[in-house]
């Protein structure tokens, strides 16, 4: 077990044979400014305030930046951690997948002597997950480097409970070798929530969800007074180690607030922002360090650019998209994001459905970040490791209909995506159920020429269509 900054604050006993301790630790660098920007000096294009951070990019700056996530359209997702060997399963009964710990209402103790023994992921994990995403035809991914249980897949100095303490591997390190060497942008999900510090504070926001039985055991400590400015800096400094250790990182992907639980007084969000702009001046993020950020089912949600690059969409393609915002469903092909030993088949989206998932994201400019969680060996469940085969196999005839395209709104009421030279529109073609709802159409030829197949495209020279609208630079 390697040596820590500082005193650890909590500790755990043996576990198979092992000692596992993990600390919450405030750490100085917290404390430091950020690497200053070289765009500082110059005035903001949208000014701060105590609770946000001001943007100093213009929009071609943006643009520039944004510009191969807009083309990429399609990534994978990893929610993977401790409660994956778990499987859902708590003391012999269903307990929830990712949010197991909160369910079973246990505090960190208990869940980690549990979860711990069944968490061994194999030496070439990554390497499958790598192989899966590119055979699927993703051009990105995003792994989980902590969830809301505290427990860290990576090499952090700030805590002992991490997957390089526990059993000397660093997953994080090999999530980004496995992706970068298949040739895909890599990002990080890292979850702001954090059940297992002892000085996060639940309280900020009763209804962002924290387990009863960590409630119970705080009390119980000698020094159960929260002191939320300590885990703020632990916050930052786990950011900061994972935005200096793994080289270029294209994605944070923050994770969630609600309330008053939000901004400046729930994660100091405009100090991360700046940090992370700081340490990765290319780097895209999401906008849920602020609480109505539009993941949820509420539309009308309008993107602050201060908040974040993206919109992030919950299991759900909005019906109109976000006019002139980046957005990107994330998306599971069951019901949950972590792996869970009692789904069915049933409980299972049809590459059919994901396929047109993915076409409808395209219509309305945005992206499709689609999840597997594997089980604590890390290997994926069959049919969810076949549903992204079968869209890459869809993808391998019809990519030309998704990436680097832009949407198309010349044809009301019909969903397609134009090329990015806007010499070409592809119209994602109903079932056959549904024919009878597609208005008449210029002629144009069906990608892989098989009008009977899987979510098949037709591609038409965008000069028949009247009134075309012209292509834009982006």
């Amino acid at each position: 077990m390697k040596e820590k900054t500082s005193v650890a604050v909590l500790s755990l006993a043996m576990i198979g044979g092992c000692a596992a301790a993990f600390a919450a630790d405030a750490v100085p660098a917290a404390g430091t400014p950020p690497p200053a920007a070289a765009s500082t000096a110059r005035v903001p294009v949208i000014a701060g305030d105590d609770d946000h951070a001001p943007v100093w990019e213009t929009r071609e700056e943006r643009d520039a930046r944004m510009k191969w996530w807009r083309d990429a359209k399609f990534g994978m997702f990893i929610h993977f951690g401790l409660y994956s060997g778990l499987g859902g399963e708590w003391q012999g009964r269903p307990g929830g997948a990712e949010w197991i710990q909160k369910n079973v209402e246990t505090d960190t103790e208990t869940y980690a002597a549990a979860a711990l023994p069944l968490f061994r992921p194999s030496p070439d994990a990554a390497a499958q997950w790598a192989a899966l995403a590119k055979e699927a035809g993703c051009r990105y991914a995003v792994f989980t480097s902590k969830h809301h249980d505290g427990f860290a897949l990576f090499d952090s100095a700030q805590t002992n409970f991490d997957s390089q303490d526990h059993f000397g591997r660093d997953i994080a390190r090999e999530f980004v070798d496995a992706f970068r060497g298949n040739g895909m942008r890599v990002g990080f999900y890292h979850s702001v929530i954090d059940w297992h510090h002892p000085h996060y504070d639940y309280t900020i926001c009763p209804q962002l969800c924290y387990p009863k039985g960590q409630i119970a055991w705080r009390k119980n400590r000698a020094d159960a007074q929260i002191d939320h400015a300590v885990y703020l800096d632990y916050l930052e400094n786990q950011v900061r180690e994972l935005l200096t250790n793994y080289g270029k990182i294209d994605i944070i992907w923050w994770d969630y607030s609600q309330g008053a639980a939000s901004g400046k007084r729930g994660w100091n969000a405009p100090r991360l922002i700046e940090t992370a702009r700081a340490l990765q001046p290319g780097i895209i993020m999401n906008n849920r360090l602020y609480a109505y950020s539009g993941f949820d089912k509420n539309t009308n949600v309008k993107l602050d650019l201060r908040c974040g690059d993206t919109m992030s969409p919950e299991k759900f393609v909005p019906e109109k998209g976000y006019p002139d915002t980046d957005w990107e469903t994330c998306m599971t092909v069951g019901n949950r994001w972590g792996f869970y030993r009692y789904e069915t088949d049933s409980d299972l989206k049809s590459p059919e459905t994901i396929i047109r998932q993915l076409q409808e994201c395209a219509a309305k400019g945005g992206n499709l970040l689609l999840n597997i969680g594997p089980r604590g060996d890390g290997s994926v469940p069959a049919r969810v490791a076949e549903t992204f085969r079968a869209v890459g196999k869809w993808l391998r005839v019809n990519g030309e209909a998704i990436y680097g395209t832009r949407p198309f709104f010349g044809l009301p009421g019909v969903p397609a995506s134009r090329s990015a030279d806007g010499k070409s529109v592809y119209v994602f073609l109903p079932p056959a159920s549904a024919a009878g709802t597609m208005p008449a159409l210029p002629e144009g030829e069906i990608l892989g020429g098989n009008a009977d197949a899987l979510c098949p495209v037709l591609k038409i020279d965008a000069a028949k269509i009247p009134a075309a609208p012209a292509a834009s630079a982006d």
